[in-house]
């Protein structure tokens, strides 16, 4: 209830009354017996208080389970709204059956088919879950796991309800062959869903004796409310400290420092809760220079303070050289933790978002980021379908069920529309986060390859970018002229349709002008990708492992089959130019975003004509990406943040930016630093990575709100009466659809389907 009265919107005054006048129950956690038991079942429960829920009366149920006290809040789902209540999961319909015969085996499902029935659902709405009914205090806490399921828009909470083996049968006896099969990864990710569908959870109750032959089923659908789980905690600590000078910093180190050792005298005390956020409350924006510590423990922050103290401390005893004078790995001090401080800040004059090309994404990628961010899964739900913009299918639902690591592998070989799609999806996302979470605005974007194409869609420019997806899975492009069959390579090349075509790619690490003294010997062999010191071949497989033979160079077969960047792609310029020529928003002008393109030296301009060239020309011809890098900086780019799966292209900036500030004599020649970081790093916590990205944004004084990281700040604001009508105890909010007490299911068009998302 604590979140309700943070609501602004809440009516306080009627929500005292409601608190003060509730019903409260009271459920212990008897142990079985094997004697018939006079506690009532769950549904039975239930359906005694729809009599008050029908008058608008609360119903709290507390419970205890396994000695932790719970409780489970009941309101008329019309009053909820009415008072501006987000409740985690609204009950559609409940019922109970007794088995007709001590033989009968179809109990559950017939409490089922009668549950489904009276919520009007499908069986194919609903994800169907078994738990075995033990006493009523582990049947509310079963419910309480559903709930918590809903709102965290996951299943992992009630992955235990088939741990036992009776129940494992159970769902596998009674599951409909055609019940909806959630998207999830194989540590039960995302709870994906078909667009402008709310998720119905049916929870089904198996007696144990002595209530074997009983059989309960509720339907539950989401909730408006979403619970984030918090950013930063006592395993995830991070604390930015800001001043003006170099020594204003070493004394809040100090401060710091000291705080730090008199808690070691209270261990039991919530130190982030307690002194981490006053020093959120102490961050300046306007402060010209910055640091950011982080650590997994408060010995470990210890550990990294000190560190900091005496970096900043020997900067002070020797003047920091200007960027002109030393490389950009020099100006910084960075831990493994993820610490990070800038003497000379780059500013955010020179941000620059990077879109990565095709085949960065990965199996179960950033799977647990919704639980940090809901709000934002729930916008991208809105606007269209996010299943199909992350290919959800290939990257998390394969993973999840493979029985061999040759699923995994499947998962991971994708088709080039399948990688355009859900690399494009990761860039929107990451882009969305940035952008309108965490207000980070770039000065310039740039793509890798299709990753132009990401960021035309990411970055507010096209009307309808959702569109794309169902125009890749379809377009002839990327699934049959230059993937697939390859038809543009068999026209270019003047085979038949059943000719033998064996196609990839290599990464190797050899100059331009080394590969090019050899093309003339291998005509289908092509130059690809020139992207620092390294190129990628692609072209005849047998052909290119003879060129690669010839250079004496080992080269790293990708096994992807696209022929884009190659001379046949040629064939595609405008189809492609075509695909891509979609409508922009009225206000696209109006962005403060440099657009740059590897087809030209000059910013793009921002019509439908000349992002639709700019794009084919990129796809149809070789791509420099170091040329690319060049012109960016030429341009003013400085900082370059990676956005979207992984970090491959921040590792090739980080060699060009190398390259680019240091001569052939070793000389710096670059008058300032090219700094590369991703938001996101295949292998690494999802989080963590993120954080390691804010730390080093805020050190270089790129603006941005930290409210994400401490939400509780925002809460100061709540009403005085908050901590006496808040319990304290672990509460659900549940609000049946419908106050009706003449059966016992129930259903409501309060909220009608798909609505409450």
């Amino acid at each position: 209830m604590q979140s309700a009265l943070n609501n602004a919107q809440t009516n306080v005054s009627k929500l005292q009354q409601l608190m003060a006048c509730r019903i409260q129950l009271n459920v212990e956690d008897k142990p079985l017996i094997n004697e018939p038991s006079d506690e009532p079942t769950l549904v039975a429960l239930i359906t005694e208080q729809l009599a008050h829920i029908a008058q608008k009366q609360l119903v709290e149920i507390r419970f205890e389970y396994q000695q932790q006290v719970r409780s489970l809040y009941l309101l008329d789902g019309l009053m909820a709204a009415q008072l501006h209540l987000h409740a985690e999961a609204y009950i559609s319909a409940l019922a109970q059956i007794q088995a007709e015969t001590a033989e009968e085996t179809n109990t559950v499902e017939r409490c089922l088919n009668s549950a489904l029935t009276l919520a009007k659902r499908d069986c194919t709405q609903a994800v169907n879950c078994y738990a075995q009914a033990n006493n009523l205090a582990s049947q509310l806490n079963v419910l309480a796991q559903a709930v918590e399921a809903l709102s965290h828009r996951s299943l992992k909470g009630i992955a235990p309800m088939l741990d036992a083996t009776d129940a494992a049968q159970l769902a596998e006896q009674h599951a409909k062959p055609h019940a909806e099969k959630p998207v999830k990864t194989a540590e039960l990710g995302y709870w994906f869903t078909k667009p402008h569908q709310a998720r119905v959870l049916s929870l089904n109750l198996f007696g144990k004796a002595p209530q074997a032959s009983t059989a309960q089923s509720l339907i539950l659908t989401q909730g408006t409310r979403l619970i984030p789980q918090p950013l930063l905690n006592a395993n995830r600590l991070f604390i930015p400290i800001s001043g003006n000078t170099l020594e204003s910093l070493t004394v809040q180190l100090s401060q710091l420092i000291d705080s730090l050792d008199l808690s070691a005298n209270f261990p039991d005390t919530d130190w982030l809760c307690s002194q981490g956020r006053d020093w959120f409350k102490r961050y300046q924006a306007k402060d010209e220079l910055a640091l950011v510590l982080m650590a997994d423990s408060l010995e470990e922050l210890m550990q990294e303070a000190k560190a900091m103290r005496a970096y900043i401390e020997k900067t002070q005893q020797t003047p920091a050289p200007t960027p002109a004078q030393t490389p950009a790995t020099n100006l910084v001090f960075k831990t493994p933790a993820g610490s990070y401080f800038a003497a000379s800040p780059l500013g955010d004059k020179g941000l620059t978002f990077v879109y990565p090309g095709v085949g960065t994404v990965y199996p179960n990628m950033f799977s647990d980021l919704h639980g940090y961010f809901p709000e934002l899964y729930r916008e991208l739900e809105r606007e269209g379908d996010l299943p199909a913009m992350l290919q959800a299918e290939a990257i998390y639902q394969s993973a999840a069920y493979a029985k061999s690591a040759v699923d995994v592998k499947d998962a991971a070989d994708m088709s080039l529309s399948q990688l355009a799609i859900s690399g494009v999806g990761a860039s929107y996302l990451f882009s969305r986060l940035l952008t309108r979470v965490f207000n980070i605005q770039p000065q310039l974007a740039l793509g890798y390859s299709m990753g132009e194409a990401a960021m035309w869609a990411s970055l507010d420019i096209w009307q309808t970018p959702h569109a794309l997806i169902h125009a890749t899975q379809n377009s002839a492009i990327f699934n049959q002229e230059i993937s697939g069959p390859l038809l543009a390579v068999r026209r270019d090349w003047q085979l038949n349709e059943d000719a033998p075509l064996v196609w990839n790619s290599f990464l190797v690490r050899a100059s331009r002008a080394e590969i090019n003294a050899l093309l003339t010997d291998f005509p289908r062999v092509y130059l690809a990708i020139e992207q620092g010191d390294t190129c990628i071949l692609a072209g005849c497989e047998a052909s290119c492992l003879q060129l690669l033979k010839r250079l004496n160079k080992r080269g790293i077969a990708s096994n992807k089959v696209t022929a884009m960047h190659t001379q046949p792609s040629q064939s595609q310029h405008s189809a492609i130019q075509g695909f891509y020529t979609l409508g922009i928003k009225a206000n696209a002008c109006e962005t403060q975003v440099r657009f740059i393109s590897a087809a030209q030296q000059s910013t793009v301009s921002i019509d439908s004509q000349s992002i639709a060239k700019s794009i084919a020309d990129t796809f149809c011809a070789p791509l420099n990406f170091t040329a690319l890098i060049n012109t960016a900086y030429n341009q003013g780019a400085r900082l370059f943040v990676e956005v979207g799966a992984d970090r491959q292209t921040s590792t090739l900036i980080d060699k060009i930016g190398r390259q680019l500030e240091l001569g052939a004599d070793g000389v710096q020649t670059q008058e300032q630093p090219i700094l590369a970081m991703a938001c996101n790093a295949k292998g690494s916590d999802t989080i963590t990575s993120l954080l390691k990205c804010l730390a080093q944004l805020i050190s270089h004084r790129v603006p941005l709100s930290l409210a994400p990281l401490m939400p509780q700040l925002a809460a100061q604001s709540a009403t005085p009466v908050a901590d006496k009508i808040a319990d304290k105890t672990t509460a659900k909010t549940l609000a049946p659809h419908s106050v009706s007490t003449s059966a016992l299911g129930h259903y409501s068009n309060v909220f009608q389907e798909g609505e409450p998302l």
